[in-house]
Parts: C-alpha cells; sequence; structure tokens
C-alpha cells in the first residue's frame, strides 16, 4: 500500500522541490566589470609600450643653418664672381666684383655742381665788385669835400685864435692901466692921454666877443665834420662785407666748399667693388649671374653659417611631457655617422597643452650641436633624429 501523508492547513499538496539555481543578473554584471579593467589594462600596456618604442625610434630632421645674406653695394654690374653653390667660403673670401656704374655719374653731377656754383660765385663777384666801386666812389667823393670843409674850418679857427690873442693883449694893456697897482707905464702916453682909447678899447672887446662867437661856432662845425669823416671811413671799410652778403657770396662760397669735398670723397672711392664673405660657411643658391646688372641692397648670395648650424625635428606631442631643454638627442647623419645635440628650447604654449592634445599631431624642435661636430653636408640634408633615455 502507497503511504499516504495528509497536508496540514496552509500545506500544498504538491511535493516541494528545492530551488538550487543561482541568480541570473549577478553573474552578468561582475563579468562586464571583469571584462572593462582588464581591456583597460591592456590599452594601458599598449600606450605605455607604444611611448616606449617611441622614446627609441628615430624621427625625421633637415639640417639648417643661420643665414647671412650677402648684397649689391651699389648699382652696378656684376663684373666678376668666383662662387658656386655648396662651395664652403672661409672669412674674407673675395666673391663678387660689382663695377659701380653710379660712381661716375655722381661723380659728372658733383663736377657740374660745382662749375655752376663757381659760375654763380664770379657773377656774383662782378656785381658785388661794380657795385662797391660806386659806393666807394660817392662815400670817397663825401669823405674828400669833408675833409676839405674841415681843413677850412681849422684855418678859420687859426684865424680866429690868432685874432681872440691879439686883441685879447691889447684888452690886458687897457686893463693894466687901470689897475689899482701902479705897473711900468710908458711916461709919453700919460703925457699926451687920447680920448679915443675907451672907444677902440669898447670896439675891441666887442670884436673878441664876435671872435669867441665865431670859435665855438667852427668847433661845433669841426666835431660834426670829424664825427661824419669817422662814420664814412667805417662805411667804407665794412662796406664790401655787406656787398658780399647782399650778392649771396658767402652762400654760394660755402655750396662750392662742401660740393668739392663731396667730389674729392667720390673721386678717392673705388669703380670695383668687393663683395667678400663675412663668415665661414656654406653658400646657397647664387641670385645673381656674371654681367647682370644689379641695384644697391639686390641680394646676391646666401651663405650658410657653419659655425651655426642646426637641426629641425618633427616630434609626436605624445612625447611632449617628457622632453626638456637641454635634453640631450642622438643625431643620424648618411654614412651610419652618429652625432649628439641638446634641445634649445620647448615652446610654453606646447607645456600648457600636454594634457588632452592629440597624440598623432608633431611639432618642430630645434636641436643645437653638443660634442664632436657635426659632418659637413649640404645645408637642407635629411637626418634621422633620436631620443636618448
Amino acid at each position: 500500500m502507497d503511504e499516504q501523508r495528509t497536508a496540514g492547513p496552509g500545506q500544498s499538496t504538491e511535493p516541494q522541490t528545492a530551488d538550487r539555481s543561482p541568480n541570473p543578473e549577478r553573474p552578468v554584471s561582475l563579468f562586464r566589470t571583469l571584462s572593462m579593467t582588464t581591456a583597460a589594462l591592456i590599452l594601458s600596456v599598449v600606450v605605455t609600450g607604444s611611448v616606449a618604442r617611441q622614446g627609441g625610434a628615430k624621427f625625421p630632421a633637415i639640417l639648417k643653418a643661420e643665414v647671412s645674406r650677402l648684397a649689391a653695394p651699389a648699382d652696378g654690374i656684376v663684373e666678376w664672381m668666383d662662387v658656386k653653390p655648396g662651395q664652403i667660403v672661409l672669412p674674407g673670401t673675395e666673391l663678387f666684383i660689382i663695377r659701380d656704374t653710379d660712381l661716375e655719374k655722381r661723380i659728372r653731377k658733383a663736377e657740374l655742381t660745382l662749375d655752376e656754383f663757381r659760375i654763380d660765385l664770379a657773377a656774383a663777384a662782378a656785381r658785388a665788385e661794380l657795385e662797391l666801386q660806386q659806393r666807394t666812389a660817392a662815400l670817397d667823393s663825401e669823405a674828400f669835400d669833408t675833409e676839405l670843409t674841415l681843413t677850412t674850418l681849422l684855418q678859420q679857427q687859426f684865424q680866429h685864435d690868432f685874432e681872440s690873442t691879439a686883441l685879447g693883449d691889447y684888452l690886458d694893456l687897457f686893463d693894466a692901466l687901470a689897475s689899482t697897482e701902479v705897473p711900468p707905464v710908458d711916461l709919453k702916453l700919460l703925457a699926451m692921454p687920447d680920448k679915443s682909447q675907451d672907444y677902440d678899447r669898447l670896439r675891441a672887446m666887442i670884436e673878441r666877443s664876435e671872435v669867441e662867437n665865431s670859435l665855438e661856432a667852427l668847433q661845433t662845425r669841426i666835431d660834426l665834420c670829424e664825427a661824419r669823416l669817422k662814420e664814412l671811413r667805417g662805411t667804407i671799410d665794412g662796406m664790401p662785407t655787406r656787398i658780399e652778403a647782399a650778392h649771396r657770396i658767402p652762400v654760394i662760397q660755402a655750396s662750392i666748399d662742401s660740393t668739392t669735398s663731396e667730389l674729392e670723397e667720390l673721386q678717392g672711392l673705388e669703380a670695383e667693388r668687393l663683395v667678400n664673405s663675412p663668415i665661414y660657411g656654406m653658400a646657397g643658391v647664387l641670385r645673381v649671374q656674371e654681367l647682370e646688372a644689379v641695384s644697391k641692397g639686390d641680394l646676391l648670395v646666401e651663405i650658410f653659417d657653419r659655425d651655426r648650424e642646426f637641426v629641425i625635428v618633427n616630434l609626436p606631442m605624445a612625447l611632449v611631457s617628457n622632453l626638456k631643454a637641454d635634453q640631450e638627442l642622438t643625431l643620424h647623419f648618411p654614412n651610419d655617422e652618429e652625432r649628439h645635440g641638446k634641445i634649445a628650447s620647448i615652446p610654453p604654449q606646447l607645456l600648457s597643452q600636454k594634457n588632452g592634445t592629440n597624440n598623432e599631431a608633431t611639432f618642430p624642435v630645434k636641436v643645437l650641436s653638443t660634442g664632436k661636430p657635426w659632418p659637413t653636408l649640404p645645408i637642407g640634408s635629411a637626418l634621422e633624429v633620436s631620443i636618448e633615455h
């Protein structure tokens, strides 16, 4: 007999089976987390390996140098040249001869200008001389007349002085007779008194007064004549300078002196102007040919300074955070020649943008020479650069 079990209240009559299956949502979430962590780790390893491989990689670079530009010193013709592209030149090496065709024109122009100034000076001097003669003649005539007048006045002054002295002596005799003192007197005159003596004395006094007045007037005229003579002589002495200034003779003479100095300077210049190399370097592309006309300042050739060579290399932006100024780099020249250099500088704007930059982008870096001198290669030669660790 089969045994039957009676279910109690609230109990199911169906057989109960234990559910031992796991939660379906929990395994899926755990698997996703592990997968993402693994992928990030792998990516990190790949990026790190890539950067490490870039650290040992070689990057293309170009050899460059500072440039000295030689220009034509004057307008002219390239009469001679002794330089070729790529040629090594030393300081002072004669590279070009430029015949200054403008020099002869400037000399001729200065000569013509000087001749014109000399003609102007001669004409002005002739006009000044004529005017000086005319004015001097008039002044000399006036001075001569003044001297004659002065001579006449001096004669009159002498005559009046004599008359004044004679009348004074005559009056002194009357004064002596009328004096209370008793001077030696001629007894004959006392014995025969003359009533007209008083009248003569009065007349002598009047004449003497007139003579003295005339003397004062003469002295005034004499002073005026002497002053005028002095003025005329000063005018005559200063007349040449004033007339020359009026005819611009000093100005023309100054122009002659200036033009003469300029002409002498031009005549001292060489028509053939040498152009020498100022540095040790390599000649670039020639910009002129022999017998070609050039103007002052035209470029003749560029000299690449061998003492100031450098390399330009484009490095990935991914390396910008690992680089710094003066960092050593290895330069791989053709024929397996290796040299060393250092980074001149890192642009500050790159350092400030190193986070979040495009790792595929590149930036130029200038590399300077260190250690053993670099091999002599044409400027623009290609080489490779690797980063030292």
